[in-house]
């Protein structure tokens, strides 16, 4: 003879300070168009700054320029996270890099930091020297291992 039991397991309780702890807060922008792609610039969680995930060409430069300006407008210098990025033209890459210079001519050192930067966006800038830059910080690239 066998028995089924019909009752559900309880759904497991997740506390308010648990779900906090497990997913980091995200403070996202809503999704920009511009012309017909789609680009995502989110603010950071962990630090001052900006996510970008799509691609940056000529069509989404005006917006490139007005949120890194909103971001350097602070006292202190900012990160860009670039892990999502999938493409990049040498105009809004030459954006980026005048953004870190504005900082740094400002005065007080600010510096632009990237972060999660492509291969083919890490080579951009070396190939161009940009990546010696004033005010341009590149974090290490993580290694395999």
């Amino acid at each position: 003879m066998s028995t089924t039991d019909n009752t559900s397991a309880p759904a497991p309780v997740k506390s308010p300070v648990i779900a906090a702890l497990i997913e980091p807060p995200a403070i996202a922008l809503t999704p920009i168009t511009a012309a017909g792609r789609l680009l995502r610039i989110t603010l950071l969680a962990d630090c001052a700054g900006l996510r970008i995930e799509g691609e940056l060409d000529r069509c989404t430069l005006p917006t490139l320029r007005r949120e890194l300006a909103t971001v350097a407008s602070g006292d202190h210098g900012f990160c860009v996270d670039l892990s999502g990025l999938a493409f990049i033209d040498g105009g809004c890459l030459r954006a980026l890099v005048n953004a870190a210079a504005e900082l740094h001519d400002g005065g007080r050192d600010r510096m632009l930091t990237l972060r999660s930067v492509p291969p083919h966006v890490r080579r951009l800038l070396e190939l161009t020297g940009w990546q010696q830059t004033p005010g341009l910080h590149l974090m290490p690239s993580a290694r395999p291992g």
